[in-house]
């Protein structure tokens, strides 16, 4: 089990640069994403460190924070930025849990940037870079 993170302490506003949407603006498939990439499962987050085609462990939406803050600075050429997305193929009975667990993460995702974001960093925001992949940042 991963560490849950103090998010109110996070690093990852102090380490990681502001969002540089130059960069990753003109993506349209997950596959070219280079920053970290979190699939939202009935299960739980599954957590990427960087595109959709590497392996990730699965954890708890509480245990995300925790598991960015170690990635190395290098993941995360575009700044401060990750790709969330739903798990399209879905079981009966898979849409409540996935939707408590995406409304748990961004809950988590928006307190580990509120300082950074009212220093003037790039407010968190949902748009769509596909029409089923949002991202965050």
């Amino acid at each position: 089990m991963q560490k849950v993170a103090n998010i109110a302490t996070s690093p990852l506003k102090s380490r990681i640069p502001p969002p540089d949407p130059a960069k990753y603006r003109s993506i349209v498939d997950a596959h070219d994403w280079q920053n970290p990439y979190l699939m939202v499962r009935a299960a739980g987050i599954d957590a990427r460190p960087i595109s959709a085609a590497t392996e990730s462990p699965t954890m708890s939406p509480q245990e995300v924070i925790a598991y960015l803050e170690k990635l190395p600075s290098v993941a995360w050429p575009y700044g401060l930025v990750v790709a969330v997305s739903e798990n399209g193929v879905r079981a009966r009975g898979d849409d409540a849990p996935i939707r408590r667990n995406r409304e748990e993460l961004v809950r988590f995702l928006e307190a580990a940037v509120k300082t950074y974001t009212s220093l003037g960093g790039v407010p968190l925001r949902t748009s769509d870079v596909t029409a089923n992949w949002p991202k965050y940042g």
